[in-house]
């Protein structure tokens, strides 16, 4: 048996490779290095790292977070709303909630770490939010027109850390890096003044008002003052601070006096200090500067403020029988226009009835013998009650009185005047009467008030009918006498004057007739009559003067010729 056909047998026959060149390089394998793989991983290693550096730096970066509670969000955004310090960066708003309350804004900021800023989160530091605002310290935040709102800082001065603060509404006058000193002024009225008015100390302004705040009791209002420095020294124990809002009108003997520190102050309101003159007019020592924090009266005019204080007063009561009207509580007292006193009651001296059916009106005043500085500056600083018998009884037996005089007629206004009046009832001051009764008299407006009451009743008294009819017969009699002058010039008018005219020209005839006559005889005679016929010449030309003066005046043929003038 054969074995099967191979099928290779029916294949061609290989063809043989071409001869490998001699001058080729023979390949050769190596093997792939092991650190192939890891090479991979290394990137993101490297960004772990520096992911993990950049958020370790923010942590340490990241500077406490505070609260700060405002009225209202008005202007603030979450973590657009930056805080700064000295416009400088310092924080970030992140969160903007109600409180628990619904009554205020809780804003939660995120300080800058790496400024040092914590140093300054204090108990005194304080925020608010700066806006454009236009006041009385001026136009602030115009800036914030461009830039958008932030939230101001004011770094405090106190020791003790805090983290939560109440956001002011309004920025401060001052801030805490301003050299100067606190102040408070009491009041009993605000005025024209407000947060940002000027202080002035001889019209040049040294500081403003920081805050103010009724007090408890409801009649005192609290003024926080800031005098930068190096006014501040100025201020001592002897200072005297008063509004010097407005314009101040005086008009006096010298005219029309107004004053005024500034067009602001009028404007904005204002205080104005100074210290308090010596009293001698010497000048005085150097007074110790006033502590920080220091309380000082706030007065309302500079004459309050500049008035010498009164050490000692006397009281007394002066009973009127006249009308009060005009006087009023604090008026002032005078002695011969000097000021030593004010009235300090006025009230009605008994309940009347049959002891006293016509009450007095009694008004209490006080003097101060201070007030009244001798030549020699020995003022009474100790004078007691017998000393002041001693001084005031001669006075008032030589008519030492009070009265009541008007100070301004538009106004109406009265004050007591004490003065010597001539002529006075004998009196004496009532010394056993709390407070001692002074004698009066009756003022200038009470006296002229009885004069003319005085003429009025003699006016009254006039019998006006009777001389009314006596008048009346008087006019009617004067008439007729008019009208029989009437008729007597109408009868030299149309009965004397026609005759007068008449008889001139007969006398003019005979005039010419003599004149015809004097010239035959002067023909006849010669030149031996001409000084006669000069004479008769002469005669004719006057009896002709007198012919024309009589027909130019006719009524001196009853008259007379009237005198000639001097």
């Amino acid at each position: 048996m054969s074995a099967p056909d191979d099928p290779r047998d029916d294949a061609p026959a290989p063809v043989p490779a071409p001869p490998t060149p001699p001058d080729l390089p023979r390949p050769v394998i190596a093997r792939r290095a092991h650190y192939s793989l890891w090479l991979v991983w290394l990137v993101p290693l490297v960004a772990v790292i520096i992911g993990v550096t950049l958020g370790a730096r923010s942590i340490l970066n990241r500077g406490p977070t505070i609260t700060i509670y405002f009225h209202n969000a008005e202007s603030i955004e979450a973590n657009k709303t930056h805080i700064k310090y000295k416009d400088v960066d310092v924080g970030i708003v992140r969160r903007v909630n109600l409180t628990k309350d619904h009554r205020e804004v809780e804003v939660t900021a995120e300080m800058r770490g790496n400024s040092g800023i914590e140093n300054l989160l204090v108990t005194d530091t304080r925020f608010w939010v700066e806006r454009p605002r236009i006041g009385a310290a001026g136009v602030s935040g115009l800036g914030t027109l461009l830039s958008g709102a932030y939230i101001g800082m004011d770094a405090g001065r106190n020791a003790t850390e805090r983290r939560e603060f109440e956001g002011l509404d309004v920025q401060p006058a001052i801030t805490a890096d301003v050299p100067g000193r606190q102040f408070t002024l009491m009041a009993t009225d605000l005025g024209s003044l407000d947060i940002g008015s000027p202080i002035y100390l001889r019209r040049v302004p040294v500081g403003q008002v920081l805050a103010y705040a009724m007090q408890p009791d409801g009649r005192h209002i609290k003024f926080t003052i800031f005098i930068t420095a190096p006014y501040d020294r100025f201020v001592s124990a002897h200072s005297r601070f008063w509004h010097a809002s407005g314009v101040d009108v005086d008009l006096g003997a010298q005219g029309l006096h107004v004053q005024t520190q500034s067009v602001v102050s009028v404007l904005a309101g204002g205080i104005a200090f100074q210290d308090l003159p010596d009293p001698d007019g010497a000048t005085p020592a150097t007074p110790p500067e006033a502590a920080e924090g220091a309380q000082f009266a706030l007065y309302e005019q500079m004459a309050d403020a500049l008035r010498l204080p009164d050490s000692q007063g006397f009281d007394y009561r002066l009973l009127f029988a006249s009308s009060v009207r005009g006087l009023a509580v604090g008026a002032p007292v005078e002695y011969r226009g000097l000021p030593i006193g004010e009235v300090t009651r006025i009230a009605v001296d008994g309940s009347g009835g049959e002891a006293n059916p016509e009450p007095k009106i009694a008004v209490d005043v006080r003097v101060y013998p201070r007030r009244l500085p001798t030549i020699n500056k020995s003022g009474p600083e100790d004078m007691t009650l017998d000393d002041q018998k001693k001084r005031i009884d001669p006075m008032v037996r030589r008519g030492f009185r009070a009265q009541l005089r008007s100070s301004s007629l538009l106004t109406g206004q009265l004050f007591v005047a004490l003065d010597f009046i001539k002529n006075a009832p004998a009196d004496h001051i009532d010394w056993s009467a709390t407070p001692p009764v002074m004698p009066t008299a009756p003022g200038s407006l009470q006296s002229l008030q009885d004069s003319l009451e005085s003429i009025a009743r003699k006016l009254d008294a006039i019998p006006y009918d009777q001389l009314s009819k006596d008048l009346h017969k008087d006019l009617t009699d004067l008439d007729a006498t008019l009208n029989h002058v009437d008729g007597m010039v109408q009868h030299l008018d149309t009965g004397v004057v026609p005759e007068a005219q008449k008889t001139l020209a007969d006398a003019r005839k005979a005039v010419d007739d003599l004149r015809k006559t004097l010239g035959t005889v002067d023909q006849a005679v010669g030149p031996q009559a001409t000084n006669a016929l000069g004479e008769v010449a002469k005669a004719a030309a006057s009896l002709n003067g007198l012919a024309e003066y009589l027909k130019r005046h006719p009524e001196s043929l009853l008259k007379g010729k009237p005198e000639d003038p001097k």
